[in-house]
């Protein structure tokens, strides 16, 4: 019988106590590109010495002592974005306890990955880490809760556009007849702007819009909100509220480009720094107790005029622009605040575990 391979613990020998062990989980190593805030995160992690462990969905397990173990690689820094990404990609594996991890940062994007089945089952493994002390950001229920957009429904309905979410075409075509100017119709689970249309009630292609959307399972049809062909609006909110570094809002604005109303960079829409306007900041203060209830520590909304069209609990992007078009560090001031929330999650457990 073949040994099983040498499992190791996350934190050094060297390490002093209390010192942080932190997972990020992604998709894969091949789809991480430097362009993208994951990369930056950990790029960021590792130089500050913080031993980071970095796994795909499809690199958990469970032991047969019942411990969560994960096949992760050792980020160190590299001089730039690229070359710390093609060193975590060119590093070995190694066996690692992912229930000795200070926390785990979770960063995939399921709609991008066919794996479904790998992806929920990486979420009921990091249940059973949580349930064994690791935090885990953002919550593995509260992602499950506002995995699709039908999260929208959870609003107040004057922080959001008259939505719906159906499998029945018949419902659907009622609701776009029924709506005082255009709707939008989009997949409740999907990313980049794909599959999302915009139709009025005596749209030609109606019909043929509806039943190929509902082929791929619930759609979402939502009232039109007029700003839109100004673009949205991505503002980055952390523990429930605004981040901000030196006063400046995480917001950026993305514009949508010839004559295409989608605003997403994948259609062709323009970034550029954006505003947030008191109509916003209002949405924002009433819904950042739910999202902190739910575990939703960090959360990308994004606004049309003053109301929420989708909200992105995964892994919201737009440091890389924030960075470009500030000269500011959010990506720092993400990591401060992330760490901040598990260290002091860690003394809170260490305080308890004292009492008990």
């Amino acid at each position: 019988m073949t040994p099983p391979p040498p499992t190791i613990h996350p934190r050094a020998k060297t390490d002093a106590p209390g010192a942080l062990a932190i997972g990020v989980l992604i998709n894969d190593f091949e789809t991480l590109s430097p362009s993208q805030t994951t990369a930056a995160m950990i790029r960021e992690l590792s130089r500050r010495r913080v031993r980071t462990w970095v796994f795909g969905v499809g690199d958990l397990e469970l032991d047969e002592q019942g411990r969560v173990i994960a096949r992760a690689r050792l980020s160190r820094a590299g001089p730039r974005a690229d070359r710390a990404v093609v060193m975590l990609r060119a590093a070995a594996s190694e066996r690692i306890v992912i229930d000795e991890l200070t926390g785990v940062l979770v960063r995939t994007n399921p709609p991008r990955d066919r794996r479904d089945s790998v992806h929920a089952v990486s979420l009921q493994l990091l249940r059973f880490a949580r349930s064994r002390g690791v935090r885990v950001l953002n919550d593995p229920d509260g992602l499950a809760l506002a995995a699709s957009k039908l999260y929208l429904g959870m609003l107040p309905l004057d922080t959001r556009p008259r939505t719906i979410a159906s499998a029945d075409p018949d419902t659907l075509r009622r609701f776009v007849r029924d709506a005082r100017g255009p709707t939008v119709l989009k997949p409740a689970l999907g990313t980049q702007g794909r599959g999302v249309y915009r139709v009025g009630p005596r749209e030609p292609n109606l019909n043929q819009i509806i039943e190929g959307l509902v082929e791929r399972g619930p759609v979402i049809a939502q009232d039109f909100v007029p700003a839109a062909d100004r673009g949205d609006t991505r503002v980055i909110l952390v523990g429930g509220d605004l981040l901000r570094v030196d006063g400046v809002a995480a917001a950026v604005q993305r514009v949508p480009q010839g004559g295409d109303f989608r605003s997403n960079v994948h259609a062709g829409g323009v970034a550029r720094l954006g505003a947030v306007t008191p109509g916003m900041q209002r949405v924002i203060t009433t819904i950042g107790p739910l999202l902190r209830q739910h575990g939703l520590y960090v959360v990308g909304l994004d606004f049309i005029g003053d109301v929420v069209c989708e909200i992105n609990v995964y892994s919201p992007g737009a440091f890389p622009d924030l960075e470009k078009f500030t000269g500011k560090p959010f990506t720092r001031a993400l990591l401060d605040r992330l760490l901040e929330q598990l260290s002091t999650e860690a003394e809170g457990d260490a305080l308890a575990s004292g009492q008990a």
